[in-house]
């Protein structure tokens, strides 16, 4: 019995490096307030790791904040935006600029209020020239402020971001055969979807040319980001494309809007051709009017006295004042000219003109013809077989009617309408794969988060929720302390049968020995006498 009794005291408790520290822990932790706290303490540091690691793994997108800057204008940028505690990023190859979409547009004020992008006054270079200075490089800095000048000017137009303008200019000579035009030529880039109207690009050609003496507006040239020349003089029918789409797309919207109901959508198909006279005539015409109206008339008159022959003429004298003699009665009819038998009678002559002023009705009218008068009009549509099966014969002529109606056909003009039914194939559409969809990459991102904060949350709070709600060892009961690890533990079938053995040795023991069983009992329980009594 003793040696029984040696062998459940003689194993002392295994001394673990750190024990004490390891104690102090497990006391600070059995606190009822600080063991209800730590799990949510536990849980929300556990969310907040899970968002660290979303932050690390997938970082906020990225926005351009500048994409083309000399190295200067890069530097004072990245100076700008390290003060104000902006993360940015530079790419290596491009030198583009980013920073996070949420600082963009904080980013972007302040650098503007910085001033680390501030465009230099042109009139400053003149300010800055040297004493006695060249007239060669005055002229340049003049040149150079002219163009910064007509640089911020052009920069002003909607969707223009930037601009270079370049201007040629020789100088002056005396002689006139060595005197060359200046030119000038401008290149800009445009915003992202957006592009220069016909109408912008002549303002800037004329912009340029009225901004330099001498320089005409067929001498520039405007250029955009992409090398297309803009301001080509041969390109000519760009505004007549420009109105006859505008036309063809009109008309097409007036069909579908008619045909859509009688038909359906996907029922019909319809093309139209608009041929235009871009022709600018200028006729001038003059017309007078045929029965004019008297303006004024004018009349003369003249007489002339002379002598028959066979008279005396000359000189006149006595003889020649005479009075004539009497006349006589002379019965019979009257005679013609000067009595007969009348001596020295005198023979007169007579002469009139007249001139009549008429005023004449006049016309002058000038007519312009503007480009843009339709020449024809051809119109084909097409219908699906399947919308016409219950058609009657009249109807494909009534819809031919229809149509030449709508788009306003003028058999004299030449138009044409072409109203055909044929069967419509199935048009299949290429459905882009799941992957590609712009929204697969926000739900990757999601479902990736949930995992990292469920992974977290499995693996890391829920063992430390566990081993904090098992109920602390009694560190001053020495029996529940050795009892307890055997009451809890799992039994295997070897210790069973051994502890088996030891409880039939003990009763046997028991029975035997009563007294010793019972000295052995209180060994175990601590109570034993300093000396056993026999």
């Amino acid at each position: 019995m003793a040696e029984l009794a040696t062998t459940r005291t003689a194993a002392p408790p295994m001394a673990l490096p750190g024990g004490s520290q390891l104690e102090r822990v497990r006391s600070f932790t059995a606190q009822p307030a600080i063991k209800r706290a730590l799990p949510w303490f536990l849980g929300l540091a556990a969310i907040g790791g899970a968002g660290l690691a979303f932050v690390a793994l997938f970082p906020a997108p990225q926005r351009m904040l500048y994409s083309e800057l000399g190295d200067a204008e890069r530097a004072s940028v990245a100076s700008s935006l390290d003060k104000a505690g902006i993360t940015y990023s530079i790419n290596a190859d491009t030198g583009t600029l980013t920073v996070a979409e949420d600082d963009l547009y904080k980013a972007r004020m302040l650098v503007a209020s910085d001033g680390a992008l501030a465009v230099p006054d042109p009139a400053s270079s003149l300010d800055s020239l040297p004493l006695g200075a060249s007239r060669t490089l005055e002229g340049e800095r003049m040149r150079g402020a002219r163009q910064g000048e007509l640089e911020m000017t052009i920069k002003q137009i909607d969707g223009v971001e930037s601009v270079r303008v370049h201007l040629a200019e020789a100088s002056k000579s005396v002689f006139v055969r060595d005197d060359a035009p200046p030119t000038a030529s401008v290149m800009v880039r445009m915003a992202k979807g957006r592009k220069l109207a016909d109408g912008q690009v002549s303002a800037i050609v004329n912009l340029v040319a009225g901004s330099v003496p001498g320089l005409s507006p067929d001498a520039v040239r405007v250029v955009d980001q992409h090398g297309r020349l803009l301001s080509d003089p041969r390109a000519q029918g760009s505004d007549r494309l420009e109105l006859q789409a505008r036309l063809e797309d009109k008309l097409r919207t007036q069909l579908e809007q008619l045909l859509t109901p009688m038909l359906g959508a996907g029922n019909f198909t319809s093309e139209i051709q608009v041929e235009l006279d871009m022709d600018e005539v200028t006729s001038a015409r003059e017309a007078y009017d045929k029965s004019g109206v008297v303006r004024s008339e004018t009349s003369q008159q003249s007489q002339a006295a002379g002598t028959q022959p066979g008279q005396a003429g000359g000189v006149p004298g006595a003889l020649s004042n005479t009075p004539p003699p009497a006349t006589q009665a002379v019965p019979g009819p009257p005679q013609a000219g000067p009595a007969q038998g009348v001596p020295g009678a005198a023979q007169t002559s007579g002469e009139s003109s007249a001139s009549r002023t008429y005023e004449l009705g006049r016309e002058v009218s000038v007519a312009n013809s503007q480009p843009g008068k339709i020449k024809r009009v051809s119109v084909a549509v097409a219908i699906s077989q399947d919308a016409m099966k219950k058609a009657r014969p009249g109807d494909l002529e009534q819809i031919k009617a229809l149509v030449s109606a709508a788009a306003g056909i003028d058999p004299a003009r030449g138009d044409q309408v072409q109203v055909m039914t044929r069967p419509f194939e199935p048009i299949s559409e290429e459905v882009p794969p799941f992957w590609e969809a712009a929204w697969f990459a926000m739900v990757v991102r999601s479902v990736a988060a949930l995992l990292a904060v469920l992974l977290v949350l499995l693996l890391g709070v829920r063992p430390l929720v566990r081993a904090l709600k098992r109920e602390p060892r009694q560190s001053g009961d020495d029996n529940a302390a050795g009892a307890g690890p055997a009451a809890t533990a799992p039994q295997s079938p070897a210790d069973a049968a051994l502890l088996g053995r030891q409880v039939s040795l003990a009763q046997r023991i028991v029975e035997e020995k009563p007294d010793d069983a019972l000295l052995a009992l209180r060994q175990m329980l601590g109570n034993a006498p300093t000396e056993p009594a026999r």
